[in-house]
């Protein structure tokens, strides 16, 4: 039997080694990435919307949760 689910992901750099995602909590989260310093989610829902309204609600949340960046370096490292 086919599923017409909708998911969303989203994985940041994190300024913490381990950042703590619990008060995120919504049902939609179906798994956390358990990464050193990375905050990240893969969502699933049976409606778009909602993965767009959590997407969008989460980028701003991360940003200033968790958001960490790095400089690019002038060559690739592999």
């Amino acid at each position: 039997m086919w599923r017409k689910d909708y998911a969303g992901v989203i994985l940041s750099l994190a300024r913490q080694e381990h950042p703590d995602t619990s008060s995120y909590s919504d049902s939609e989260i179906v798994h956390r990435v358990k990464k050193y310093h990375h905050a990240g989610f893969i969502l699933k829902s049976p409606h778009e919307e909602r993965i767009r309204e959590l997407l969008d609600s989460y980028t701003k949340r991360f940003t200033l949760d968790f958001l960490a960046t790095q400089p690019v370096p002038d060559k690739p490292t592999s």
